[in-house]
């Protein structure tokens, strides 16, 4: 395919918000949800990718977990959660093309609140805490997938940026 960001993103305007598992019980429908959202993935991997490139030890994303939990299983009430979930993904793309000059807290922060976010809509749509968990060890996965990726040399700079780009597409649709 000559042009695969432009099928991405054709792809992605139906498919952002598109989240199945609307009401799924059980441990496997919340493994599978956070792949059905593009917002959902892409956020997690550029978390990912940021930590590695900015040094961030992979025990410290536990606390981005803990976030993701507590969005799922504490019903907050947030406003504007689709706009907040996509500005998280290019938030997340931006944060990983500027690792360097972004303090290690600070992202952890951001991390958190992006996860709060996303561990929100998590629980929204799904049933039970089997379902949530599920949702919660899928995202813990792709950060660390995006942590890994991080570590190739021709992944550092292109993949923050697609995330990135996506992300201000998402944006642009919330």
């Amino acid at each position: 395919m000559k042009y695969p960001i432009a099928f991405i993103l054709s792809m992605s305007a139906a498919g952002a918000w598109a989240h199945s598992g609307h009401g799924a019980a059980g441990f496997g429908a919340g493994l599978l949800h956070p792949l059905l959202g593009l917002d959902h993935w892409l956020a997690m991997l550029g978390l990912g990718l940021w930590s590695r490139a900015a040094g961030v030890p992979r025990q410290a994303l536990v606390t981005v977990g803990a976030c993701l939990a507590l969005g799922a299983f504490t019903r907050l009430a947030l406003p504007l959660v689709e706009p907040l979930l996509a500005a998280s993904v290019l938030a997340a793309g931006l944060m990983g093309l500027g690792a360097a000059r972004l303090p290690a807290r600070l992202g952890l922060v951001l991390a958190g609140a992006f996860s709060l976010v996303h561990g929100h809509a998590h629980g929204q749509e799904m049933a039970g805490a089997a379902a949530a968990a599920g949702a919660i060890c899928m995202s813990m996965g792709l950060m660390a997938l995006g942590w890994l990726a991080a570590g190739q040399a021709r992944l550092e700079r292109v993949a923050p940026a697609l995330v990135a780009v996506l992300g201000a597409g998402l944006l642009a649709l919330a």
